[in-house]
């Protein structure tokens, strides 16, 4: 859910590289990146030397209505989130790990992994943008670059996400507070183009990088399942939806722009908006934000986001759902219902479906009663469910008894 959680046993690593246009050197070790997005990226890709071309390449993964394919095939997956991989890469004391983890997801029948690819600000180690318009080669390199290598030698897809909502690892926080010297709030950053632009030339630099060790652009690497534009994006006091949902809108029309080969979406929390108000009365049973055993008030807009406009956005490939059910009924009184009510919407928008984090917590016999109702709802349903991630990857006993039992991905073609 975007929240900071217990450290898993196994870790999984994404990678970055560095390098774009005739990038420079802003301070030893730094790329200053401020402005490329202007022209679209084309003098920052020009400069790396890089074609588009990538015949010898394996096919992406591609949306055919609400299914996801390839090579021709319907394409289902099971894997799993591990948000904090571009640490682990850029750390020599536990760069091994990278290769540990993907032969380990390998060896579970994992074919897709998440994770972040930003790091923004300076409160989190290795951060790969510490300074706005400023990223630090060797996080690039060493980490980034490193992680989708991996993943390549393994055969595991990556879903990488750009920025997140809360203020872990900087996201949407970080770009505000670099444009105000007092604060700001997180809702500026949907509506300040200053703000926006700087979000626009990191994304930019990112999809257009040259990985330094596979020597491919990572808009034309196949590795790459799909960009994640933001985890949880809301937009708290816009009880309309109409400025989140504008924002969807044109970042994921951007990222097209300048990346027709890969799928786009966003990280939902699956909360109902005004465009269905009959649903409204869900949003207390969402996430685990809110539940009828509490005495808590929900906001019946669910923080600006609108999921039923929010997924039919026309640049938006996949829906998605985060579920996190943590008082001990849900999944008997309300999950079945939740999850029903996401897969028809679904279906109303001709989108494939995937619920890319998921999880409960503690004690086991209760999560794992409420991982086992996820995976049958997930492999019994006729709705277009495209994948699932669990959050995150550190119970193989469990992902192995589960995971392989009922993973989507046994009729996959990867």
């Amino acid at each position: 859910m975007a929240r900071r959680v217990s450290t898993c046993a196994l870790l999984a690593i994404l990678g970055l590289a560095h390098g774009q246009r005739q990038l420079q050197q802003a301070t030893p070790g730094t790329i200053n990146i401020a402005g490329i997005s202007n022209d679209l990226g084309q003098s920052y890709l020009s400069g790396q030397q890089a074609t588009s071309s990538v015949s010898n390449e394996p096919s992406f993964v591609v949306r055919n209505g609400s299914e996801l394919h390839l090579k021709g095939q319907v394409f289902k997956f099971t894997g799993a989130n591990c948000y904090y991989l571009l640490q682990k890469a850029s750390d020599d004391s536990t760069h091994s790990l990278v290769t540990d983890a993907f032969q380990e997801a390998q060896s579970l029948g994992l074919t897709v992994i998440r994770t972040w690819a930003f790091n923004d600000g300076t409160n989190d180690s290795f951060p790969l943008q510490p300074q706005a318009g400023e990223l630090d080669a060797s996080v690039l390199s060493d980490g980034l670059d490193y992680i989708v290598s991996q993943a390549r030698a393994y055969g595991i897809k990556l879903i990488l996400t750009l920025t997140n909502y809360y203020p872990d690892y900087g996201g949407m926080q970080q770009y505000v507070s670099w444009a105000n010297s007092t604060g700001g709030v997180v809702q500026q950053f949907y509506t300040d183009t200053s703000i926006q632009a700087r979000y626009k030339d990191y994304i930019t630099a990112i999809i257009l990088r040259k990985n330094s060790l596979t020597g491919l652009v990572y808009r034309d690497d196949p590795t790459i399942l799909a960009w994640d534009i933001a985890n949880e994006p809301s937009n708290p006091g816009d009880d309309s939806g109409d400025i989140l949902q504008s924002w969807l809108a044109l970042a994921s029309s951007y990222v097209k722009s300048i990346d027709s080969n890969h799928l786009v979406y966003a990280g939902l929390s699956g909360l109902f908006g005004t465009s269905t108000p009959q649903l409204l009365q869900l949003n207390s049973n969402i996430s685990g934000y809110y539940t009828p055993y509490t005495s808590i008030p929900y906001d019946p807009a669910c923080n600006g986001n609108d999921y039923a406009r929010n997924i039919a956005t026309p640049d938006i490939d996949m829906a998605s759902l985060h579920l996190y059910p943590t008082v001990a009924p849900y999944w008997t009184q309300f999950l079945q219902q939740q999850v029903q009510t996401i897969f028809s919407l679904t279906e109303a928008a001709g989108k494939p479906l995937i619920v890319d984090e998921f999880n409960l917590q503690r004690p086991t016999a209760q999560r794992n009663e409420g991982l086992q109702l996820i995976y049958e709802l997930l492999q019994n349903t006729t709705s277009p469910v495209a994948g699932e991630l669990l959050t995150h990857y550190p119970y193989p006993s469990f992902l192995r008894d589960h995971a392989q039992k009922h993973r989507l991905s046994k009729h996959s073609t990867c």
